[in-house]
């Protein structure tokens, strides 16, 4: 079985990151928490033990590019419980709002809050959230007894922050309602402050060739390998992004690089808001097969002008093959005006400064 050590010193040994004495540590201390098929009976019992000291889950905070999200996903790769689930904090909250909306609806649920924390308990037993934050009053104020009642339930939750329990809804409506969830995660969780002021993905795109202007089996074999060396070789898996209500499927996306094919966004009823959840979710995107687009394309344009604002505003990082050049690949029509906007994005990012300044979670 592969554990969390064993994958950190693989991804030192392969140069995928540097070397970072904190980040060890932390890696050591997270080894002997992650839930695992063989202890889940034992973990339960101890949770329902009176005197029980057993961790609930870990917060885990720190700076951008601080590594936090990677530590979290090779908790995710190597625990071996079947029932796991990794998603966006904010699309788990509109997740469990619906479920609560639909609650109320039905006859006979006299406390839906606690009808679907167990459903979800029975649903997963070890969550993983990304991003995690606080913004609503809807959210703020039923968060405690939702964690509360999920922990009860023997769900595992690992949550990666920009900020501090203390620092969670700061200056938010009634925030005095909300310190009860504050204390409940320093005194359930591990908390952790990954404090490394290193990049942990070490600027890898940096000096590599990440936009390739001829299609062919060369360009697929140099994406493989720029995806391979990214990612460490680790099992793709799907994520599934809840947008109003709609799911939108990522099936190929592996330590918080996603690859897509042209095809996939373009030829497919999505929008800006898809492209800004993609763009918020993955730190590299891989954009491959983009062809020439005639000008009787108008969707298909307006789709892909759309996509590279959304990455570009979001300052992603980004690896394509086309069809030729920026300027190539949409030469006249009605959006031929906002492309020359576009082709210039593309042109810059690709370049070495663009690349450096992108942002990593």
């Amino acid at each position: 079985m592969k554990t969390i050590i064993k994958t950190y010193k693989e991804y030192l040994d392969k140069g995928l990151i540097e070397e970072d004495s904190f980040q060890k540590d932390v890696v050591e201390l997270l080894a002997p928490v992650i839930p695992l098929k063989k202890n889940l009976i034992n973990r339960i019992r101890e949770i329902n033990s009176p005197k029980s000291t057993a961790l609930f889950g870990v917060y885990m905070w720190g700076d951008a590019g601080s590594g936090k999200t990677m530590l979290m996903d090779m908790c995710f790769q190597t625990s071996t419980i079947n029932l796991k689930k990794r998603i966006h904090f904010q699309e788990f909250m509109v997740d469990v709002h619906q479920r609560l909306h639909k609650c109320r609806n039905e006859k006979g649920i006299n406390d839906p809050l606690n009808f679907i924390a167990k459903e979800i308990s029975d649903e997963v037993k070890f969550l993983c959230f990304d991003e995690f934050q606080v913004n609503d009053i809807a959210d703020a104020s039923i968060l405690t007894k939702l964690f509360e009642l999920m922990f009860e339930g023997g769900t595992f939750i690992f949550s990666t922050s920009n900020f501090a329990p203390t620092a969670l809804y700061k200056d938010g409506l009634h925030r005095e309602r909300f310190l009860p969830f504050i204390e409940l995660i320093e005194t359930s969780c591990m908390n952790i402050n990954l404090t490394t002021k290193k990049d942990y993905r070490k600027n890898r795109l940096q000096d590599l060739k990440t936009y390739f202007s001829i299609l062919g089996n060369e360009t697929e074999v140099s994406i493989n390998e720029i995806f391979y060396n990214l990612t460490g070789g680790a099992k793709l898996s799907d994520r599934k992004l809840l947008i109003k209500g709609r799911d939108l499927i990522v099936k190929n996306h592996a330590m918080g690089c996603a690859r897509f094919n042209y095809e996939d966004l373009c030829c497919q009823p999505l929008g800006p808001e898809d492209f800004l959840t993609i763009a918020r979710e993955f730190d590299i995107i891989f954009i491959e097969n983009i062809p020439k687009i005639g000008s009787e394309k108008r969707n298909e344009i307006k789709r892909f002008i759309s996509l590279i604002d959304a990455l570009y505003d979001s300052n992603r990082r980004v690896v394509i093959s086309a069809d030729g050049e920026p300027e190539e690949i949409y030469k006249k029509g009605d959006s031929a005006f906002e492309f020359k906007r576009c082709a210039s994005r593309l042109h810059e990012m690709r370049s070495n400064e663009y690349i450096d300044s992108s942002r990593i979670y």
